[in-house]
């Protein structure tokens, strides 16, 4: 796991969030249709008629399950991770700042520090030791 990669949880969760949003908001064509009332004076009128193009909405609809489920796996990985990270504080740290977006200064408050350089610091030796570590991919995980 690479801090590039844990930085993109945030904008992974966003873009998924996005796409169902698209999902249940396909684009939508409308056309009108002229009829009359099933009664007599049987006066002709317009009517909206409004829906999504079948052809075009399931194309997109698989395009956008597609890239759904791929940055859903993603972040199931990257969960997954976080929860196999030994260290109670370390993965407390990686929560708030990866998971939940917080800022440094925001995930020192949350760990009962006011100095913001505390959580910064013990993450980046932590993202040090993974990198420096040639024969173990997660060294400080069970």
């Amino acid at each position: 796991m690479t801090q590039e990669r844990l930085e993109a949880l945030r904008s992974l969760r966003r873009q998924a969030q996005q796409l169902q949003e698209q999902l249940r908001n396909l684009p939508a064509i409308q056309d009108s249709v002229r009829g009359s009332m099933i009664e007599y004076p049987y006066i002709e009128r317009r009517v909206v008629v409004s829906g999504v193009d079948e052809l075009q909405g399931k194309r997109l609809r698989k395009q956008l399950q597609t890239k759904l489920e791929k940055i859903q796996e993603e972040i199931e990985a990257m969960e997954l991770w976080l929860n196999e990270v030994d260290d109670a504080q370390m993965r407390m740290i990686l929560r708030l700042r990866y998971r939940n977006g917080l800022s440094w200064q925001k995930v020192a408050v949350a760990m009962g520090h006011y100095d913001e350089q505390y959580p910064r610091r013990k993450c980046k030796k932590f993202m040090d030791q993974l990198k420096n570590d040639e024969n173990d991919e997660f060294p400080m995980i069970k």
